[in-house]
Formats: structure tokens, C-alpha cells, sequence
């Protein structure tokens, strides 16, 4: 698996963890749990991938032979 997938899996999970976390702690109705979850999985996957170009831990611009 390539740098940039392992690093949206990662994202992925780590925002889903944390996005549930956050709306089950928030309350309410289920729709407003689900729009929370989603809220905070997306805010904080971006986080991470943000992050770790910034670091230069990955390149996400490949050349033709996608190196």
C-alpha cells in the first residue's frame, strides 16, 4: 500500500474514532449524533493528512510512473 493510502486509512480511522466519541458525548437526537460524527471524523482526518504534508512525511504529487 502506498504512503498516501495508508496515511487516508489512518486519517480515516482516527477521525471516525474521535468523531463517534465526540457525538455520543454531544447527545441528542440520533440525526444530530450522526451529523456530529461526521462533523468532527472529516475536521480531524483532514487534520491529520494536513499535518503530515506539512511535516513532508508524505507527497501526495507523483510523477507519470506514480514515484
Amino acid at each position: 500500500m502506498r504512503e498516501a493510502q495508508t496515511l487516508a486509512v489512518i486519517a480515516g480511522g482516527v477521525g471516525g474514532s474521535v468523531g463517534a466519541f465526540v457525538g455520543v458525548a454531544v447527545g441528542g437526537s440520533a440525526l444530530s449524533v450522526t451529523l456530529t460524527t461526521l462533523g468532527v471524523a472529516t475536521l480531524v482526518g483532514v487534520g491529520v493528512i494536513a499535518s503530515a504534508v506539512i511535516a513532508g512525511d508524505v507527497e501526495f504529487l507523483a510523477d507519470a510512473d506514480g514515484e
